[in-house]
């Protein structure tokens, strides 16, 4: 997977930037939603996908990425599959962010297995560092709480995230 297509261009944009808060690289975050998706079998395509979604999720991450990351995958065998289910991870993810209530019908999923596993891998990632950085002095902590535990339960995962945690926590890259 690291040497795909979809992971060296996610590496070429985020080079060694890092968050803000906790100074943890970007890239972190694909690392270790990938050995997620990994653990849970996701397919190698989901795991490409992943790495392309932070260059499309935002509306300017969009614009300022999508010519770019089109151009990079067309030539991959299967690479418009591949943006296609970055493309509808967008759509997913962004249907329920952080800051929005709960749907009355719940978190939507997708209806492809590939996002829904892509939704796993960055969920249990995210929360696991929101957990690890910020859980205790983040203003909307209650919030951020809730939210990871309902995108946790609707992704059917919520009994398996202590161990999948402990097991980003204990990987080299930590």
């Amino acid at each position: 997977m690291l040497q795909s297509t979809e992971h060296g261009l996610v590496q070429g944009i985020y080079g060694q930037q890092r968050a803000r808060r906790s100074q943890v690289p970007f890239m972190n975050h694909i690392h270790e939603g990938l050995a997620v998706m990994l653990r849970l079998q996701a397919s190698p395509e989901a795991m490409r996908a992943f790495c392309l979604h932070p260059l499309v999720q935002g509306d300017g991450e969009l614009r300022d990425h999508y010519a770019r990351v089109a151009r990079a995958v067309e030539p991959v065998p299967d690479g418009a599959f591949v943006l296609g289910v970055a493309m509808e991870y967008r759509s997913v993810a962004n249907a329920y962010l952080s800051r929005a209530e709960l749907p009355p019908e719940g978190i939507r999923l997708s209806p492809l297995a590939e996002v829904n596993a892509m939704l796993v891998g960055d969920k249990v990632q995210n929360r696991k560092d929101f957990e690890l950085h910020h859980a205790q002095t983040h203003a909307n902590h209650v919030r951020l709480t809730d939210y990871f535990q309902q995108w946790c339960q609707a992704l059917q995962v919520e009994d398996r995230y202590p161990r999948l945690k402990a097991m980003l926590q204990g990987a080299p890259w930590s």
